[in-house]
Order: C-alpha cells, then sequence, then structure tokens
C-alpha cells in the first residue's frame, strides 16, 4: 500500500466523516476534489492500467484502489468512473489523439465520465441505440438519442463535474450501421459550467448509495460532432469522406468492449478493501462486546456461536485477497497476447461477480455480528454495504457475467480429456457433463460454475505460492462449498466449528489487519461506548 495515500487520509481533506454533516452538492464537490489530488499524486491513474507506460505498477494501484474502495466507495466509483473513461480513449483512439488528450486525463484537467449505459438495455451494450450519424454535406457527425429507451443513464462524473463524455454509439454511414464505435463529446466548456448546446441532463438521484459520484441521465439532440471525435485507432474516414475499419463488423462490439476487461479487476480490489475493513471492525468489536454471565463478564468472542460466525467470514474476506492476486498475476502474464483476450474476458467476469457477491456478503454479516452498532455510520460497516451495493450489477450485472463464463465451461471444457486435480474442478466437470449446450445452463448451475472457477484459481494460487497454511486453505474450500451444492458438494460444517476458536481468529484477524488510517470506526476501539455517550455527560 501507498504511504502517500494513508499519508492523505490523515489529512482534514479527507475527513472521512464530513459525508455525513455535508449537504450533497458540497459531498459532490469535495468527492470530485479528493479524486483529483489523488490522481494528479500519481498513486490511480490510467498510465498503470496493462498496455500502458506504467504497467509494472498496476498490482500497486489495485492495493491503492482497494484502500479507496474501502474508504469511501463513491470516491472509488468516481474514479474509475474517470478512468475507465480514460481508458476508452487510450484503447480505442489512435497515436495523434491519445498523444493530444493524454495529460488532461492523467492529470484530470478534466473530469470524464464514461457514456456507455443505456436506461433501457442496461447490460444489453450489443444493443446500444444512440446513433451517431455521420454527415457527408458538412463532413461532421451528428449524435443524437432517438427515443427514450437510448438515454445514457447511470452516468457516473456526468451530472456537474464533467466535461467529457466518452460516448459508445452506433455508426450510421449512408444509412448503413456501422457498429458501435467511441466518441469523444465535450460537454462543458468547463467543470460545473453550463451544458452544451445539443446535450441534457438530470439527476440519477436519490440512489440506494455512492451518493457523491454524480450519477446522471443523459440526451442528445442533434449535437454536431468533428469527426475526430470519433476514436481513430480501429476506423476512420478518409479524404474522400469513405468510412474505413481495420475491424470486421461482426467482430466490432467486442473490440469496442476490451475496456471492461480491466475495469471489473478493479472492481474486485475494491470488494476485497471493503470486506477486510468489516471483517477487522466485527472482530474488534466481539473482543470488546461485553456479555453477563453469574461469575462476571466475558466478551462476545468467548462465544462458540459468534466465533462461527465470525470465522466464516474471515475466512470468505482472506479468500478475496488470494482471488485478487491470482487473477492479476494471469493478467500480467496474458495481456500483451492477443490470442488470450478470451480468457482474460473469463477471468475478469469471475473476479468481478465472485468478488462483489462474496464481499458484499461479507459486509452484510459482519453488520449483523455488530447489532445496532453496526447500523450506525460512524462504524463504517453499513455505510460500506449501502454503497457496495450497486457493485452487484454496475460494470456488467454479476448473474450476467456468472452466464459467460458458464457458457464458455460448457463449450470449451477443461476436463472432457484431462482428470481433475481439486474440488473445484470436480464440480466444474459435474455440472458441465450434464449440460448439452449452454441453453441448459441454469441459475444456480451458472453461480456454481463461477464460483468453483474462482475457487479453483484460489487453490491453484495458494499451492504456487504457499501464502497460507493447507489446514487454512482447507477452511476456504469449505465456506466455497456452500456455494457448490449444483456439483455435489457439501459443507463440513463441523470442522469449521472446530476451527473457529480464539486463536485461529486471532491468526486470520492479523492477516485482514487494515492499515490505521482507513479506521474511523468507534467499535475499533474499547472505549466505544464512552465515544458514543460523551455528549450526554457534558456540563450544559
Amino acid at each position: 500500500m501507498s504511504n502517500t495515500l494513508l499519508n492523505m487520509l490523515r489529512t482534514p481533506a479527507f475527513d472521512a466523516r464530513a459525508r455525513h454533516a455535508l449537504p450533497l452538492r458540497d459531498y459532490m464537490e469535495l468527492t470530485i476534489s479528493r479524486m483529483r489530488q489523488i490522481v494528479r499524486s500519481g498513486l490511480i491513474t490510467n498510465d498503470k492500467w496493462l498496455g500502458q507506460p506504467c504497467q509494472s505498477d498496476m498490482r500497486q494501484m489495485c492495493n491503492d484502489l482497494g484502500i479507496v474502495g474501502a474508504y469511501d466507495y463513491a470516491l472509488f466509483s468516481s474514479i474509475v468512473d474517470h478512468m475507465i473513461a480514460g481508458n476508452a480513449l487510450f484503447a480505442q483512439g489512435d497515436a495523434l489523439q491519445v498523444a493530444r488528450c493524454r495529460q488532461e486525463v492523467i492529470e484530470m484537467s478534466q473530469v470524464y465520465a464514461f457514456g456507455c449505459t443505456e436506461i433501457h438495455s442496461g447490460s444489453d451494450v450489443a444493443n446500444l441505440q444512440t446513433t451517431v450519424t455521420y454527415d457527408r454535406t458538412n463532413a461532421c457527425l451528428i449524435l443524437h438519442t432517438p427515443l427514450p429507451d437510448a438515454c445514457k443513464f447511470w452516468i457516473g462524473n456526468a451530472l456537474y463535474a464533467a466535461q467529457v463524455v466518452m460516448v459508445l454509439a452506433r455508426l450510421i454511414v449512408d444509412g448503413k450501421d456501422e457498429g458501435l464505435h467511441w466518441f469523444r463529446v465535450p460537454i462543458r466548456e468547463q467543470e460545473s459550467g453550463p451544458l452544451l448546446r445539443g446535450v441534457k441532463v438530470i439527476a440519477c438521484d436519490p440512489k440506494g448509495g455512492i451518493h457523491a459520484n454524480q450519477v446522471a441521465g443523459l440526451c442528445f439532440y442533434d449535437m454536431r460532432l468533428t469527426l475526430d471525435a470519433m476514436m481513430q485507432r480501429h476506423a476512420r474516414f478518409s479524404t474522400e469522406g469513405r468510412f474505413v475499419s481495420d475491424v470486421p463488423k461482426d467482430k466490432r462490439v467486442t473490440s469496442a468492449m476490451e475496456t471492461f476487461i480491466q475495469e471489473r479487476v478493479l472492481l474486485l480490489a475494491a470488494a476485497r478493501g471493503a470486506a477486510g475493513l468489516c471483517a477487522h471492525l466485527a472482530y474488534r468489536f466481539v473482543g470488546h462486546r461485553q456479555v453477563k454471565r453469574a461469575d462476571g463478564g466475558e466478551p462476545l468472542l468467548a462465544k462458540p456461536l459468534i466465533r462461527q460466525r465470525l470465522y466464516v467470514e474471515q475466512l470468505k474476506a482472506l479468500a478475496l485477497k488470494i482471488l485478487e492476486q491470482a487473477v492479476l498475476s494471469r493478467f500480467e502474464a496474458m495481456w500483451d497476447q492477443p490470442d488470450k483476450r478470451k480468457e482474460l474476458h473469463i477471468l475478469a467476469a469471475i473476479a468481478k461477480s465472485v468478488g462483489t457477491w462474496v464481499g458484499l456478503d461479507v459486509m452484510r454479516k459482519c453488520r449483523e455480528l455488530c447489532g445496532s452498532q453496526g447500523f450506525h455510520h460512524h462504524n463504517q460497516i453499513v455505510t460500506l454495504c449501502m454503497d457496495c451495493e450497486i457493485s452487484i450489477t454496475f460494470a456488467g450485472d454479476n448473474s450476467v457475467m456468472a452466464y459467460q463464463v458458464a457458457r464458455d465451461a460448457v463449450t470449451r471444457p477443461r476436463f472432457a480429456s484431462r482428470p481433475t486435480d481439486n474440488v473445484a474442478q470436480r464440480v466444474e466437470k459435474t455440472i458441465v457433463e450434464r449440460c448439452n449446450s449452454p441453453a441448459d445452463v441454469s441459475h444456480a448451475q451458472a453461480l456454481a460454475l463461477t464460483h468453483a472457477r474462482a475457487l479453483d484459481l484460489i487453490i491453484s494460487e495458494v499451492q504456487s505460492s504457499h501464502v497460507i497454511s493447507p489446514e487454512l486453505l482447507s477452511d476456504i474450500v469449505n465456506v466455497f462449498a456452500a456455494y457448490l451444492s449444483e456439483g455435489g458438494v457439501s459443507v463440513d460444517q463441523a470442522k469449521l466449528n472446530e476451527h473457529a476458536t480464539e486463536g485461529w481468529i486471532s491468526l486470520l484477524g492479523a492477516l485482514l489487519q487494515p492499515p490505521p488510517e482507513l479506521i474511523t470506526a468507534p467499535i475499533n476501539d474499547a472505549d466505544y461506548i464512552r465515544q458514543f455517550t460523551a455528549a450526554l455527560y457534558e456540563e450544559q
């Protein structure tokens, strides 16, 4: 983790409780100020994405994003919205376009928004309806929202701050649909300034979480764009006005979607960070919270039922740390191999869906473990539950991600001609053999296949790096068994209960220990009751 980032979190500008006292608009503006400070420091930047000049720092950036995700998920999502928009430009623009815009993205001199999702299509990106029509007479492009279904919706940063939106739209040339392409669309001349002609914006509030992310809906009305608004790495207009593309039409959707691959790994980093923080806070709370008994008192941690619940959540949080490392290692190894893009897409789908599903489950269970204290915003856990809820459905709905993983498992069976090595692989083989085609896969089977793939990655990472003991790995397998019943696996609850001792829980507490700068919850300290009641004892 970065000392520079931790030093930032100590400053008054990053007071974690400010969000609970500020009016919403002020909280939004504070979030933009914070994200600009982080981005301009170079800690979290598009230059650290794979394929970019500082790609060797990708893993460190994920560590820092995990901290930001645990600190304030609205800040995390705002940064990621800016970065994925920037990555769309870097991945799809030609050398001249990238050179012209690189610094404004890297230094955040202009705030970017990512204009992909439409209100009707949601995760069905292939069927977006926003159009950009080539106007041959005036040598320009016309961006238009043809009907309400096509309004760009849930677009982060767009409500007040964003000056540029990277819009994914259908290119129409001489009446012919040339498929999806990316366009750089200025919508304001200055941050929080008036909108340019041809675009209208509304708030998507009130949202259920990430309140500080300026999420908006956008509609375009015959908005004129210059020809170089279209990203031209793979497509362009000749001087004679002829449309040319290096990518066959049936491959253009896949090409346009490349930017999503790395984004989904970032969501795993944030889920891991938030889950680890919540597991730590729950561990601290049950160590402080006293319950009475005949001969005095004892902490909740002394109760076997509490330990059994906490131990499982700690194991899940630890599993996410290991899964992240396994995914990052494969991304680093395969990113420069074009023939591995399909495998990376599936890895990203596993990382995003399992990471956010399991991560949010940890947060919710830790909230329960802390009782009413877990429901107080100053104790951080319920805040993270509320903000991270959206992670299940943005950047690709988790169930859709699971269906993609299942389809890949069935169409490209990994164990048709080779033996399985572990329980996760056996579950995958069992389910795949029951399905004659992807259409036969049930929702439950898709979820089981996706979690099995994740568990296989975790097992492989532990076996190669020995980051935890075989006993802990066995318990992680047992925890994942709850997701694998479709493959005939059951949880050995007796073994989990046996290991839910204060010693094992203390060990996991050390492995999941977050940096102290991230912890602002009173329940982290033994005097949390005094902190909460101090105002009642102040002199009147």
